[in-house]
């Protein structure tokens, strides 16, 4: 009887060989396919923001958030009401979930709940333990952390991966607005009123961005700002003094990051989200006196 033939080693290297193919043909893919899922799951946030948002807007009348300090929100009372439980991630908050926000033990400082922060992150982003201190910005990888009361946040502040577009606040009289923005605003664009750059509440409409990723809470960009010198999100030369570095590009270098493979996501006030890549944003209506310029970004910027 003849015995059964076994492979030979360059059969079995040849085959082997086949496989190794395959699998550095098909990774690629499969990296490519993980990313347009996570890219995804960022979409579905945005729009779940941007629904909350029209929520809050037609249980305030038509309102459009407040800027971020000297507002009492919540039911709260006291100091520290008027000073850090006001940010649009609180403001939006009830509408996103029918989760109880709750206190932090023996302070007026919400808690930001499980099912917030699984909204406000996009989940390309490293969301725990990534940021110094109590509060700082994030970039294109990291998550950034919102400022809290007293620092009995264990978590040191609210955290989340996207920003406002700061042109769709209401600029009422008071606020922080005015000493963080609008005192400069003139330094930067000259010949145009400060108010020119806010939208109307009644002219908010489905082509303004509203939230999307972003390296901090909000930003005021403008049609002249520069295209940022590197992607990474990591350079907030126009955020406070404590994260300044020396770029100058303006504050788009807040949305113009590498998060989505050379795109970002954005929700606008109609509650839909698009996919935008990074030299459409100058082409979007930050600003009703915006005037759109063609740019073109690559990943050697």
């Amino acid at each position: 009887m003849k015995s059964k033939r076994g492979f030979t080693l360059i059969e079995l290297l040849v085959v082997i060989s086949i496989i190794a193919l395959l699998i550095a043909l098909l990774l690629p893919a499969l990296a490519r396919a993980k990313e347009e899922g996570l890219s995804t799951v960022c979409l579905s946030n945005l729009r779940e923001l941007g629904q909350g948002y029209m929520e809050y807007s037609d249980a305030n009348r038509g309102q459009v958030f407040p800027y971020a300090w000297d507002y009492p929100f919540y039911g709260t009372t006291g100091a520290s009401a008027w000073q850090y439980n006001e940010g649009w991630t609180r403001l939006i908050s009830p509408y996103l979930t029918s989760e109880h926000i709750p206190y932090l033990p023996g302070t007026t400082e919400l808690s930001e709940p499980a099912a917030i922060k699984a909204i406000m992150t996009c989940p390309v982003t490293n969301n725990s333990g990534n940021i110094p201190g109590s509060w700082g910005p994030g970039s294109a990888a990291y998550a950034w952390r919102q400022w809290n009361a007293d620092g009995n946040d264990p978590q040191g502040g609210w955290i989340s991966s996207y920003g406002m577009n700061g042109w769709v606040y209401n600029p009422a009289h008071g606020q922080g607005l005015y000493g963080y923005i609008l005192q400069n605003l003139p330094s930067y664009q000259s010949g145009q009123g400060v108010l020119s750059y806010f939208w109307p509440k009644a002219d908010v409409n489905g082509a303004v961005p509203l939230f999307g990723d972003s390296t901090w809470v909000d930003g005021f960009p403008l049609w002249n700002d520069a295209v940022p010198g590197s992607l990474s999100g990591q350079d907030m030369s126009n955020e406070p003094p404590s994260f300044q570095a020396g770029s100058g590009s303006g504050m788009m270098q807040q949305f113009c990051i590498n998060r989505h493979q050379m795109a970002v996501n954005w929700a606008f006030c109609d509650g839909h989200a698009e996919h935008i890549q990074l030299g459409n944003l100058w082409q979007l209506r930050w600003t009703p006196n915006w005037q759109a310029k063609k740019v073109v970004i690559t990943a050697s910027n």
